[in-house]
């Protein structure tokens, strides 16, 4: 899929670009912004295309990532007599001004002067647009977002698909707060990411809205310390099952409690893996040209 980088100043930006503000914001708030963009010039880009957003200069810096979401369509200028082409773009991701990415340390082998064009948009190769997305992943690693749901940019288009999630157990701050108040305990079935995996389960804990959808009207106001609760992922899952008001934990504690006699104890408490399984993971692993993260 064909990546891009855009122009966008900030400080003297085009009449038809967004306010750099009102966007983080809308990004932030509703997971994306919608713009329209000028691409005259580039008609050829395709709905999919990964978008960033470069804060041009001397210093050239990467803002945030979006997604073209539309065919290029052409709008005239009844003035002057002309079309220009748009296409729209979904903004998912700006960075706080001033915490921008510089260029030079996402693409170091991109020539000078590739943004000076009119339009202040360039077309990556496919190499190009594979060191960007490996690059940011590794830059954005802190940014903050849920643990389970990839930074937008970091995964080929491809590979993600849309979809409605409740914003209230995606949102940073209110899963941080949720996890102090409550800790970071599965309120269901009692499971402890650090405790069963070290350090590296710190903060794999999910966030489960408890309000009803059918009680969340216009004038509500999310609380994190009592509207979300920790679940685990299949706690989670096993919540939204039921609809429209999902299972509280209470009564996944029941159902969880109604089939522990039921269940042989590897399928609640987990189960080491043998030698020969530890040993066909790391063949596996080698196969697939991928890395175990446990020392041998």
């Amino acid at each position: 899929m064909t990546a891009v980088l855009l122009g966008w100043d900030p400080v003297w930006p085009e009449a038809w670009q967004p306010d750099f503000s009102e966007a983080a914001a809308g990004a932030e708030d509703a997971g994306f912004f919608r713009v329209v963009w000028e691409i005259s010039g580039n008609p050829g880009l395709e709905p999919g295309s990964d978008t960033w957003f470069v804060l041009p200069g001397e210093f050239a810096a990467v803002a945030g990532h979006g997604v073209v979401v539309s065919f290029p369509y052409q709008i005239a200028d009844p003035g002057e007599g002309t079309f220009f082409t748009f296409a729209d773009v979904d903004i998912d991701l700006l960075l706080p001004l001033g915490e921008q990415i510089p260029l030079s340390e996402l693409l170091p082998d991109l020539p000078p002067g590739a943004l000076d064009s009119d339009a202040g948009i360039t077309v990556l190769d496919r190499g190009a647009g594979d060191a960007l997305r490996a690059a940011w992943a590794r830059l954005t690693a802190r940014v903050p977002s849920q643990p389970t749901s990839p930074i937008p940019g970091t995964l080929p288009q491809q590979a993600l698909r849309w979809s409605l999630a409740s914003r209230y157990e995606n949102d940073p701050d209110a899963v941080r707060i949720c996890l102090v108040h409550h800790g970071p305990v599965c309120s269901a079935c009692g499971f402890d990411f650090a405790a069963a995996f070290g350090p590296e389960g710190t903060d794999l804990m999910q966030a489960h809205h408890i309000v009803p959808p059918r009680l969340v009207h216009e004038d509500y106001e999310l609380d994190p310390a009592t509207d979300l609760v920790p679940l685990c992922p299949n706690c989670h899952a096993m919540a939204h099952a039921c609809s429209p008001d999902p299972y509280t934990p209470a009564e996944l504690r029941r159902l969880l409690e109604e089939q522990r006699g039921t269940l042989p104890s590897a399928a609640v408490d987990g189960m080491l893996l043998s030698p020969e399984a530890m040993q066909a993971q790391k063949d596996a692993a080698r196969l697939l040209g991928t890395r175990s993260r446990r020392p041998d």
